[in-house]
């Protein structure tokens, strides 16, 4: 039904995607695999519409289709969903899931009521709890993520591409889109899925084509290929060397928290050690990320105390205090809680030193600047052709490495990071796994949440596991399996934090 020969794609000296050749039956649903400029995003582009190939011919149905726009995608039946979100946030949803088409009344005027029933009956069809007149901006991330979802969907579309669709979704909404694409695969709608989650990839996917540096360097069902094939094909390393060894941490505590109490956190207390990776597990949105800004003292706290360090324990913690202190907090959405994307590498990754690096009349001193930026995108391997390039044109993994510095730079006595590798590609993992070790080796103290129980599995000294705002359990040692976190995450075992520390 849908066949790609020889799709060629330059951008200036850089080749993106080299002679690529798929094709993909009724009903199929295609994974592709790779790392972030595999070339994976550039081949959904080119039969999106975004982009047009240089060379080569796209055929759907037997006929081949040559597209100039997304607009042109759509007629022929290709929808897309993107990991950027294409909502108007300062809409409502029911304004934005028929912004092409809404109702109109007989004086030619958008029909409010109809709008609001015409949504009402779409998100019910749909099974989200959504409501009509909400909006976009007030909701979580995963939700609008879903609404793009339904939007590219209810175009009825022989060809649907999944560009990240995942990144932002929870468990929950994970297994809602399987159900979608399962529903779609009946109808014989094909699905082209990328995902860096090596798990939905074999959930979702019949096959899976891996590419590497804009070329198909395998295929193969599912089923057939064991992860550690896929992760060697994608990188050329073996999943065996993935995770570093984990350095010998000290006793002595990096920070103590007990009592922490608050609309999200029922008495939550931890101890880091210097340079111990304390995993953070559960499933999304039991306390994890209100556990971590707390810490940080991004949460407000109704009770409970704070002690970093040597310092003296806190009731009430603040960021700027956090910071002096050697907290440093690495959030889960990189683009609008933790870059400017319209400024420079060099802005973003010097924006907590701003003080070392400016004169007495506060202006930026560029050379102190590049003296710091320089070497350290050198040493992290940011893919970019200089410290001023925006950050914003740069792929994610590359953005979270230039993160991750921004905090590294302030040589933190304790390091919180929250899921800090959603929606990165499988080398980059790589380099920010070693990255973390390394800087617990030099005694700093790494509180860890990830949504990759495996991930906790290689790199944690101990994972705590989180349910209901609570610690439910504490593993060490041989009881951290991804089994143990999983029903940790599922089933209360009436462990708390009083009865942990």
């Amino acid at each position: 039904m849908l066949v790609l020969r020889d799709i060629d794609k330059r951008y200036g000296a850089t080749h993106a995607v080299k002679s690529v050749s798929l094709d993909a039956r009724p009903g199929t649903v295609l994974g592709l695999a790779g790392e972030n400029g595999a070339g994976k995003s550039t081949l959904l582009k080119m039969l999106s519409g975004v982009e047009r190939p240089d060379r080569g011919t796209i055929t759907l149905e037997g006929r081949p289709i040559a597209m100039a726009s997304t607009t042109d995608a759509l007629d022929h039946g290709i929808a897309s969903v993107f990991q950027e979100l294409t909502l108007i946030p300062t809409l409502r949803v029911d304004q934005n899931l028929f912004l092409a088409n809404a109702p109109t009344t007989a004086l030619g005027r958008i029909d409010r009521r109809a709008l609001a029933r015409r949504a009402e009956e779409l998100l019910t069809r749909y099974g989200l709890a959504i409501r009509p007149d909400a909006e976009i901006e007030r909701l979580p991330l995963g939700e609008r993520q879903q609404l793009e979802i339904v939007r590219a969907v209810e175009r009825n579309p022989r060809v649907l591409l999944l560009d990240e669709a995942t990144s932002a979704l929870s468990a929950r909404e994970v297994a809602w889109l399987h159900a979608l694409t399962e529903r779609l695969r009946g109808l014989g709608t094909i699905t082209l899925f990328i995902s860096h989650r090596w798990d939905e990839v074999v959930t979702f996917c019949d096959r899976v084509a891996v590419m590497r540096n804009g070329e198909l360097v395998g295929e193969a069902a599912t089923a057939d290929l064991p992860e550690d094939e896929a992760i060697r094909l994608m990188t050329g390393e073996s999943f065996a060397t993935a995770f570093p060894h984990r350095p010998a941490h000290r006793a002595e505590p990096a920070l103590v928290a007990t009592g922490l109490r608050s609309r999200a956190l029922h008495g939550v207390g931890l101890t880091v050690r210097k340079g111990e990776i304390l995993g953070l597990g559960g499933l999304v949105g039991q306390g994890q990320r209100p556990l971590l800004e707390a810490l940080f003292g991004a949460h407000a706290l109704e009770a409970g105390e704070i002690r970093v360090g040597d310092h003296v324990p806190v009731h009430r913690l603040d960021p700027r205090r956090a910071i002096r202190q050697g907290v440093a907090y690495v959030p889960q959405e990189r683009k609008s809680e933790g870059l400017l994307l319209d400024k420079s590498i060099a802005v973003n990754m010097t924006l907590a030193i701003l003080g070392r690096l400016t004169s007495l009349l506060g202006i930026v001193d560029r050379r102190r600047e590049s003296a710091v930026v320089d070497p350290a995108m050198k040493r992290l391997a940011v893919k970019a052709r200089s410290p001023q390039v925006k950050i914003g044109t740069l792929s994610g993994g590359n953005q979270q490495k230039v993160l991750l510095q921004k905090w590294l730079f302030t040589e933190p006595g304790v390091l919180l990071l929250n899921d800090v590798t959603r929606g990165v590609d499988i080398g980059t993992k790589l380099e920010i796994y070693q990255i973390v070790a390394d800087i617990a080796r030099q005694g700093v103290g790494v509180v860890w949440y990830s949504t990759d129980a495996l991930e906790l599995v290689g790199l944690a000294h101990r994972v705590l596991v989180m349910l209901d705002g609570r610690i439910n359990a504490e593993l060490v040692d041989t009881e951290i399996t991804t089994e143990a976190i999983v029903r940790a995450a599922i089933v209360k075992e009436g462990a708390d934090a009083a009865a942990l520390h």
